[in-house]
């Protein structure tokens, strides 16, 4: 019996010493627990905004967004950005925010929604194909494919439109793209009735594709003159001096426009400059029966050297690059407004609409048996009488 009671009290030792132990590493354990840091996750920022360089899409360029406010615009901003007034009555007539340390303007009416973004500093923005401000014209058409042709409508050649990315105006100096502008796009249309051949300009001469009275022909300016040749048989169509077109201004530019009619007719924007301002013209006539009439000839825009101390520059930096638009009963004139200083774009503006009405005038030039004379134009009527006499 002694021997029983032996052997219990040794396997009871031994289950009190067991549990014991496992009670200690228990104890250890809790006592660590309180030292532990447990993990807090921030919430994330509220205002994230997005980092250079942007997307140039249709719709905008990165987070400066087509449609929206400049309220809301100005929340994408670091710094808040920068909002100024422009109001040169007949010319623009803006809002404009300026982000990216102005790298970037963002347009529209005042209290209105952004209507067009501009980017005039390199790096800061660029397309998904690689065009920025700096590339040349030849990556930009390679890029976003050929300038586009839109019967309506013609442009300062300095402007390009590219056919991949129509809502993209490239704006350029020489062979390099100086700014971008992305705006609202018309709808396309398709060509009906003649086929504008091509030509291409060469050295001093301007050379374009119109159909002047449903016929294909080229016209060439060139030694102070305008003339228009068939295709087929470069017969004579017409001939302009171009002392007669311009009335004493400087010619920047001529193309064909589409009128409803299915024929082309010739616009051409001049410019009259003196040291207090400097002032642009639309002057349109169409071909009919081989003869010329003048059915638009019109003071579109005017900058003076006030207008340019407002916005704090002076009338040698700023230049207008216009566009034109035959809506049918009347001409459509718009475009840009720049600004430059020290050879740098600094702003890049769209201009407010001129609307210039078409007018029915005689015909001054001679019957067609004549026509490879020189072909007079009718004279202006009303108040652009002044201009007739220069």
């Amino acid at each position: 019996m002694k021997l029983v009671g032996f052997t219990l009290v040794v396997v009871w030792a031994g289950i009190v010493s067991g549990c014991s132990d496992r009670d200690h590493a228990h104890a250890s354990a809790t006592e660590v627990a309180p030292d532990r840091t447990p993990r807090v996750l921030e919430p994330p920022p509220q205002n994230v905004r997005a980092l250079p360089p942007h997307a140039i899409r249709r719709d905008g360029v990165g987070p400066y967004r087509l449609g929206l406010t400049l309220e809301q615009l100005g929340t994408q901003v670091p710094s808040g950005g920068r909002n100024a007034q422009i109001d040169i009555q007949g010319v623009v007539h803006l809002s404009v925010l300026h982000a990216e340390d102005d790298a970037i303007q963002v347009g529209g009416e005042p209290l209105g929604r952004a209507s067009f973004v501009a980017v005039v500093g390199s790096k800061i923005a660029r397309t998904e194909s690689g065009i920025q401000v700096g590339s040349t014209r030849d990556e930009l058409v390679q890029a976003l494919g050929a300038p586009e042709v839109t019967l309506t409508r013609a442009r300062d050649p300095r402007i390009v439109v590219p056919s991949n990315l129509r809502e993209l105006r490239a704006v350029l100096d020489g062979d390099k793209v100086i700014g971008l502008v992305v705006t609202a796009s018309d709808p396309p249309i398709k060509p009906d009735g003649c086929v504008r051949p091509t030509a291409v300009s060469t050295g001093d001469e301007t050379k374009f594709g119109a159909c002047l009275s449903g016929a294909p022909a080229i016209v060439t300016i060139a030694a102070d003159e305008l003339i228009a040749r068939t295709v087929e048989a470069s017969k004579v169509i017409v001939k302009i001096p171009l002392a007669g077109l311009m009335l004493g201004r400087t010619f920047k530019f001529a193309a064909a426009v589409r009128a409803p009619d299915g024929k082309d007719e010739i616009v051409a924007i001049t410019e009259a400059d003196d040291a207090q301002a400097k002032t642009w013209y639309l002057v349109a006539f169409r071909i009919d029966a081989g003869k010329l009439d003048r059915i638009a000839d019109q003071q579109v825009y005017q900058l003076t050297a006030t207008n340019a101390r407002w916005i704090g520059s002076t009338l040698g930096d700023l230049d207008l690059m216009l566009e034109v638009s035959n809506r049918g009963e009347a001409f459509e004139v718009g475009g840009l407004l720049t600004h430059r200083t020290h050879d740098k774009l600094r702003d890049l503006l769209v201009l407010s609409p001129s609307q210039v009405p078409r007018r029915r005038a005689k015909s001054a030039t001679p019957e067609p048996e004549r026509e490879t004379q020189d072909a007079g134009i009718a004279a202006p009527t009303g108040s652009d009488d002044n201009h007739a006499a220069q």
